[in-house]
């Protein structure tokens, strides 16, 4: 039971960029003349994603159930963008254009550091989830290191 329960867990914690991504966006259109820390805010939440991992992985839980739960939704939400962006060419003009977009807004601005070789707006996309997938690993390995 306490299985299910932190992968549960783990899938609702999955939802926590859509968030900070709202908030982000919110105060980007009420504040336009200030700049954020844009990279500042992009480590915070890759380190906040690795902690999340860190304890959410116990003694008995697998890494592989922890990273795939807690990066669900995030897989989901870069597949819809891909059908969007590669697909169609276009996003979606209701909520669910807007919210895939916001998922991954504090952390496109590294996604789009790391691909400035790519003149496509996905590969940012996909190179931020490879960043949360990693640090989510990396947090379930460390807790492993931790607990020997």
């Amino acid at each position: 039971m306490k299985k299910k329960l932190r992968i549960t867990l783990a899938v609702a914690l999955g939802g926590l960029p859509f968030v900070a991504g709202g908030i982000q966006n919110w105060y980007m259109l009420s504040y336009m003349d200030s700049l954020l820390p844009y990279s500042l805010i992009s480590i915070f939440l890759l380190l906040a994603w690795g902690c999340i991992a860190f304890i959410l992985k116990g003694n008995h839980q697998k890494t592989k159930d922890i990273v795939i739960s807690l990066n669900l939704i995030a897989m989901l939400d870069l597949f819809l963008l891909a059908i969007q962006e590669l697909i169609l060419h276009a996003y979606w003009m209701n909520s669910i254009g807007a919210w895939s977009q916001l998922f991954y807004l504090p952390l496109v601005n590294l996604g789009f550091t790391l691909t400035n070789w790519s003149h496509n707006v996905f590969s940012a996309y996909a190179v931020s989830f490879a960043l949360m997938f990693l640090a989510s690993l990396a947090g379930c390995k460390l807790r492993e290191k931790v607990m020997k």
